[in-house]
């Protein structure tokens, strides 16, 4: 499993990160059957014991609710009240309880504006890289006049964000003596 971080999103509040059980899963192996009492293990960490005791789950001795739905699929429901496929084993609660993010949510963070710019790109047709050359179109191509105007407005932006970013950089290097003040 790789950790994606960042300085707004530590390592341990993503989601991918955590231990988690599966609902649609463990109905799958048997473990919501009456009475059934399920051992899962992984690693060298140990693992987690679960008993089925009707309407709720045992998970290493911390009752949950179990709920089913019209098609007949089984449900978690949180101690906040939510219905979840997932409950995580830290808390025994879902990810809003345990204030998880998902790690996509922190893709393409890095200069803001980059991947909006290059996502407009890609819808027009044309080369997605930031200041590449856009062809010229009829001007009854409304559509892609619209997006070129987003686009020209959004790589303005990235320009006045990388000027602060290079003078940043000189500034630094001045401090420390690289380049002469």
């Amino acid at each position: 499993m790789t950790a994606i971080t960042s300085p707004a999103s530590p390592a341990d509040r993503l989601v991918e990160n955590r231990l988690r059980l599966d609902a649609f899963k463990l109905n799958r192996i048997g473990a919501f059957a009456e009475g059934a009492v399920t051992r899962l293990k992984w690693g060298d960490h140990g693992g987690c014991l679960l008993a089925r005791q009707a309407p709720n789950i045992l998970i290493n001795g911390n009752p949950v609710l179990v709920v089913w739905d019209e098609q007949g699929r089984p449900w978690f429901e949180c101690r906040c009240g939510r219905r979840v496929k997932h409950i995580y084993l830290d808390a025994i609660a879902c990810r809003t309880c345990c204030v998880f993010e998902h790690a996509s949510r922190h893709l393409h963070r890095s200069v803001p504006g980059v991947h909006r710019v290059m996502r407009w790109r890609r819808m027009i047709g044309i080369d997605p890289y930031p200041f590449a050359a856009i062809p010229q179109r009829p001007r009854h191509h409304t559509r892609f006049h619209r997006i070129v105007a987003r686009i020209r407005v959004e790589e303005s932006k990235l320009v006045g964000h990388l000027g602060g970013v290079t003078r940043d950089l000189e500034r630094r290097a001045r401090l420390r003596g690289m380049l002469p003040k």
